[in-house]
């Protein structure tokens, strides 16, 4: 072996150490899986808070239904000093105080003040009210349980949006890796040519196509960087931040087949009329409307209500009391309302039609959305198998045009472009990748299964070098 060749055999022997190096290198950082980080972003969210709160208010306004037909105590303590004959008349016989000598005629017309202290307690209790009471606790029942499905609608949207920045940043961090092994490999195929210059075994043109060759890697390593520090800052906002300040995140890995689920679309449909949030939410309003309609059909019917009181009177404040009770009960029947009756039933009616029909477009819409993450998911596996050839056929067209170019058989320029393909093809495998979570993570979306699923879209954490 010549000393020429034995020199570019050690600059081959360096650049695939620094090959193993830039892929074994790893960080320090505290691995995060794929459900932490949407646990964390589910914890963080303002979103999540609001419509937590909106649950917490629908419970309460359950609860005021149910008080609607529970019996309403009150409690009343007043004081009244009056000459006024009537009233002076009333209090001396609540007072239990009236004589004969009160009957004279010019003591019921002209009385002396009297003073009355009462105390009363009052209990109302409806009978029936139309039915209206019952079928306002059904609807606020119901819209209460449609909260709960809102609530995990809007967990399900922050969910997919972490794993999107989760795959986000991996992809980015991975990216800058390409980026920076690219531009190492540039640059020792950059010192080899130098080498063969200094001895004039190639011109200078192929020296100076080297170096425009390495600094168009160098630009690609500064843009990778700054879509590294974007996709940091973006789940730094949805997760919050780390102790050490910067989350380590799983490696992008293919999905296995057991991880691709069945991509039936009539039994996905079925499972998203089961499970969407929004779908089951829009059926429980559709109950909801329909217990309005019957509330609004009670304003026709009568209503009845019992009343009991028990009340004290005294000239003076808890002293020598007297007590007398009342016990009632009374029937109500509107006959007309100016038809407001009717244009509330006829509301009723037209808000169910509208969340019926509304329930047409969205059951339409996850059709659509169904078929098209069928269709990504499919395009997704396909696109996989395919990069991975192209990554295997590029490293070893690279391998093998390195050799030539070592021995003089082919230039630069098919240097160059061989290291370029190799460049692309990991970019574009990487991306494949990306896109093939994501539409696995849409399809759990659009189906109502993504939080639930969250173990079958995680890869480990890389915390170990793999």
């Amino acid at each position: 072996m010549t000393q020429k060749q034995a020199r570019r055999e050690g600059i081959l022997v360096a650049v695939s150490l620094l090959l193993i190096a830039a892929a074994t290198d790893v960080s320090h950082a505290a691995p995060l899986a794929l459900d932490e980080a949407v646990k964390l972003a589910l914890a963080e969210s303002p979103v999540v808070a609001g419509a937590r709160k909106g649950l917490e208010g629908a419970e309460a306004r359950e609860v005021r239904s149910l008080s609607a037909l529970m019996p309403r105590v009150d409690f009343e303590e007043s004081y009244l000093r009056s000459d006024q004959p009537v009233a002076v008349f009333g209090s001396k016989l609540n007072q239990r105080e009236f004589t004969m000598e009160d009957f004279a005629i010019d003591r019921l017309n002209h009385p002396d003040s009297t003073d009355n202290w009462r105390t009363k307690f009052t209990v109302r209790q409806p009978l029936f009210m139309g039915g209206k009471l019952h079928h306002n606790r059904a609807m606020k029942r119901h819209e209460r349980k449609a909260s709960e499905w809102e609530l995990e609608g809007t967990r399900a949207e922050v969910g997919f949006r972490a794993i999107e920045a989760y795959w986000g940043l991996s992809l980015a961090r991975e990216s800058e890796r390409v980026a920076e092994m690219a531009l190492r490999t540039s640059e020792e195929s950059l010192r080899q040519i130098e080498l063969r210059f200094e001895e004039g075994e190639v011109v200078r043109s192929d020296l100076l196509s080297a170096k425009v060759q390495k600094a168009g890697f160098q630009d690609q390593l500064v843009k990778a960087r700054g879509r590294t520090r974007v996709a940091e800052r973006a789940i730094h906002v949805l997760i919050g931040e780390s102790q050490d300040g910067r989350w380590e995140v799983a490696a992008l890995c293919p999905p296995g087949p057991q991880e691709i689920p069945d991509l039936d679309t009539k039994q996905l449909l079925t499972t998203a009329k089961q499970n969407r949030p929004q779908f089951v939410a829009l059926k429980v309003l559709s109950n909801s409307a329909r217990a309005g309609i019957k509330a609004a059909k009670g304003n026709f019917l009568p209503t009845f209500g019992l009343e009991a009181s028990y009340e004290w009177n005294s000239p003076r404040f808890a002293s020598d009391q007297e007590g007398s009770y009342l016990l009632g009960l009374g029937i109500e029947w509107n006959l007309f309302r100016g038809l407001e009756d009717k244009a509330q039933l006829k509301e009723a009616k037209i808000g169910q039609e509208m969340l019926r029909q509304e329930l047409r477009r969205l059951e339409d819409m996850m059709i659509m959305e169904i078929e098209e993450a069928v269709v990504a998911v499919t395009t997704g596996r396909e696109s996989l198998q395919v990069t991975r050839e192209r990554v295997n056929q590029a490293e070893e067209s690279l391998r093998i045009i390195r050799k030539r170019y070592g021995e003089g058989l082919t230039n630069v320029v098919e240097l160059e472009k061989a290291e370029l393909m190799v460049s692309r093809s990991q970019f574009e495998w990487l991306s494949a990748i990306y896109d093939l979570r994501m539409a696995l993570a849409r399809l759990r979306l659009v189906t109502g299964e993504l939080i639930a699923s969250l173990p079958a879209l995680s890869c480990a954490p890389r915390g170990d070098g793999a």
